[in-house]
């Protein structure tokens, strides 16, 4: 039997490991966080089919300046950080043009339109039961000048095989009694869905990694022992040497680390993401929303509303500013009249990016036993299930139908 260690047991690691578990490898978890407190725990909770259209679009260069001067924008830069990233961002920069924007959004589609029946397929195997909640999500906008932001976004994503419907306000607020009756448009994104929490959710997969005998280590790995081209052990921080036959880097930012120990250079950052959970919204919401002139998203999980957005370029270690969370639920009454923001828990979370917004799936070429599966962004938990299957595959080698190519770790 083989032995897989997967390093990372957040939503993308335990999919991979319940994966390879599947396929009859024996398989050891390290993860030094709580179960269920990665990336994804400060997410908008969706899986977000659509969202193949990335960050990086022509004329961003353009809004840098009013990213570093306003902390609360949608979208801000750490001015104290903005230098040591500057060679990350010139990267992000340079997949504005409009070709590789067009190029980065075919291959996210490859991958986001396997989303939901990979994920489906993984609750039925593992008795993860109401878990998604398959009602599409809607976003709304003030005006005109408000609704053209996202229209070529919508263009290319219509392009790409999404479903979007425009509608107006008053539509929306039919749809969904929650929603402000006095936005002048909206759009219903079709192919989209939501979980009911991001926390059980990672934690009952974990539970059901461990009943199938799976073994789950909490704390880190201090580095590696490795021949020439194979890595033979990983070395814990308790002092434990863990052997393996394979191994998967799948620690969201913390892969970085872990990679270069093994001499591969793998440009991630970590972009913050906040979110602001409230037990008692007194708004009976049913769909996800989201106001896309504020940078946010509010769901309604299970126990809670959540109201989770925008986007902080900073430095891995970078101290939390929990005004952008604050601010997030001050707007959020605008979409929400009559919301209730007492008791608030807020959250954050540092999604992993690469300067192409692919996520990386595959192996080193140096590496003949490692496996990378990380960078995901904001697509995480969109892609867990998906990734999980990815990676099993390769370690199977088994043919997909999927061009691995764009998502190569040797591709920077």
């Amino acid at each position: 039997m083989t032995h897989i260690v997967v390093l990372g047991g957040g939503i993308v690691g335990i999919s991979v490991a319940l994966s390879l578990q599947k396929d009859g490898h024996a398989v050891t978890v390290i993860e030094p966080a709580q179960v269920g407190q990665g990336a994804s725990w400060a997410s908008c909770g969706c899986i977000a089919v659509g969202e193949v259209v990335p960050l990086s679009q022509p004329g961003m260069l353009r809004q840098v300046p009013k990213w570093l001067l306003d902390s609360e924008a949608p979208l801000a830069v750490r001015p104290a950080t903005a230098l040591r990233m500057l060679p990350w961002f010139l990267k992000f920069a340079a997949n504005s043009t409009e070709q590789r924007m067009r190029a980065i959004a075919a291959d996210l589609a490859q991958l986001t339109f396997q989303a939901t029946a990979d994920f489906k397929s993984q609750m039925a195997e593992y008795g993860v039961r109401d878990m998604l909640i398959e009602r599409p999500i809607i976003k709304v906008f003030d005006g005109e000048a408000d609704k053209a932001t996202m229209g070529g976004a919508f263009d290319l994503a219509r392009e790409m095989g999404c479903t979007i419907d425009d509608i107006s306000g008053a539509e929306a607020h039919e749809i969904d009694g929650a929603i402000a009756p006095d936005f002048r448009y909206a759009s219903v994104l079709r192919d989209w869905s939501f979980v009911a929490d991001c926390v059980r959710l990672v934690q009952q997969l974990h539970t059901a990694f461990e009943a199938r005998g799976g073994r789950v280590v909490a704390t880190s790995a201090r580095g590696f022992k490795r021949e020439t081209h194979a890595v033979t052990s990983v070395v814990l921080d308790t002092g434990e040497e863990v052997s393996a036959d394979e191994f998967v880097l799948a620690a969201g930012t913390g892969t970085k680390a872990l990679a270069a120990d093994l001499g591969v250079t793998l440009p991630i950052e970590g972009l913050m993401g906040y979110w602001t959970g409230l037990p008692e919204p007194q708004v009976d919401l049913k769909h996800t929303v989201f106001y896309p002139a504020g940078g946010f998203g509010i769901t309604p999980h299970e126990n809670t509303l959540a109201v989770a957005g925008t986007i902080e370029i900073a430095s891995l270690g970078a101290k939390p500013n929990w005004r952008r969370a604050d601010v997030l639920v001050e707007r959020a009454r605008r979409v929400l009249p009559g919301l209730n923001t007492a008791n608030p828990e807020r959250r954050i979370g540092r999604r992993p990016f690469v300067p192409d917004t692919r996520p990386v799936i595959g192996r080193p070429a140096a590496l003949g036993n490692v496996v990378v599966a990380s960078g995901h962004g904001q697509l995480g938990l969109t892609l867990g299930a998906t990734t999980g299957r990815m990676v099993s595959d390769i370690i199977a080698q088994r043919a997909t139908n999927t061009d691995m190519k764009p998502f190569s770790p040797d591709r920077f």
